[in-house]
């Protein structure tokens, strides 16, 4: 397994552990088991999802997204809202001088300028089909 695949286990347990803690906590406080067991599915799925882009930023070389999910947390508003709104704004075209860091560039030695019409500090065109 790649190191981008131990992450992607790694986070999902610790989304799995953290969500049913949160779980467990709402049910001991009173929370209805209808209520309580929808935020535990929206906290399993916000926190898979956000594993997935980070995965895929982690296989082409970001770690950025890695760092987000650590920092964040899971299992919790809070923590989804924090931490969704950090990828969405690590994941756009124009980090890391405007190379596409979702889908490739990064790490794969096409960054600043080593690809055709990348253009100098990397603007132009990237893999990710950003054209900036």
């Amino acid at each position: 397994m790649s190191y981008a695949d131990n992450m992607r286990t790694l986070s999902g347990i610790n989304c799995g552990l953290q969500s049913f803690v949160s779980y467990l906590d709402a049910r001991n406080n009173g929370i209805d088991p209808r209520i309580a067991t929808t935020q535990f599915a929206g906290n399993i799925f916000n926190g898979l999802a956000r594993n997935e882009v980070a995965y895929e930023m982690q296989r082409f070389g970001n770690p950025v997204g890695n760092m987000i999910n650590l920092y964040a947390g899971y299992g919790n508003p809070v923590s989804n809202t924090i931490g969704t709104l950090g990828l969405m704004s690590a994941c756009t075209p124009w980090m890391f001088f405007n190379s596409p860091c979702c889908y490739g560039g990064y790490g794969m030695g096409y960054g600043m300028g080593m690809m055709p019409y990348y253009g100098m500090y990397g603007m132009g065109w990237g893999m990710g089909g950003f054209c900036c």
